[in-house]
């Protein structure tokens, strides 16, 4: 083995290994929970978890990095291509949105996780609530399908509105990065009386 991290709720280790493969192992047992994953070319360097344990990387010599679904076991989307030598270490983001790379090849890369991480809202996400995901007007205001005022977004956030289900700040904002999840978001025509009753 060449890497190993642990789940963040410390139930479940991973491993990469120079047989090409990343292993989850049973952190009080010690077997393995699944079949190996399998899709690096060369041998695996480096392993991470996402914060809430819903994805591992694998960082590898073929120059890539893949990310997989930890409770499937499936590659998510195609591997992340950049590097011009062996990937020899990986990471998340405290909050999941980017993905850091280490490599041979002399360079750090901070990579878009969003598509990614970005799909589990997707299938969940109520179509009643489509209206919260709208782009806001010139003022700032998202509104629902009457028209109505549904939230405010501050000029420097605005830019970041790239997702149908999460609102990211970039980077460059004086905010720093927050993301907003509106699944259990109240909403309507009576909006502020929820707000002034929860906030009592």
């Amino acid at each position: 083995m060449s890497s190993v991290a642990c789940s963040p709720d410390g139930r479940k280790i991973i491993s990469g290994s120079e047989d090409r493969t990343v292993r989850i192992w049973d952190g009080e047992t010690g077997t393995a929970t699944s079949q190996p994953l399998v899709g690096h070319t060369r041998s695996v360097s480096s392993v991470a978890y996402s914060p809430y344990g819903r994805y591992i990387i694998s960082g590898s010599e073929d120059e890539t990095i893949q990310i997989w679904d930890a409770e499937t076991g499936a590659a998510v989307g195609e591997p992340l291509d950049g590097h011009n030598r062996s990937v020899c270490s990986v990471a998340y983001s405290p909050d999941g949105h980017y993905i850091t790379s280490g490599s041979e090849d002399g360079t750090i890369r901070v990579w878009n996780s969003f598509p990614h991480v970005s799909t589990q809202y997707s299938s969940s996400r109520n179509p009643v609530h489509a209206g919260l995901c709208a782009r806001p007007d010139p003022d700032g205001w998202v509104r629902d399908s009457n028209n109505g005022l549904l939230y405010w977004v501050p000029p420097d956030c605005r830019a970041g509105l790239h997702s149908s289900a999460l609102l990211t700040i970039p980077l460059t904002s004086r905010f720093r990065s927050v993301s907003l999840d509106f699944e259990d978001a109240a909403f309507g025509p009576s909006w502020t009386q929820i707000f002034n009753s929860t906030s009592l």
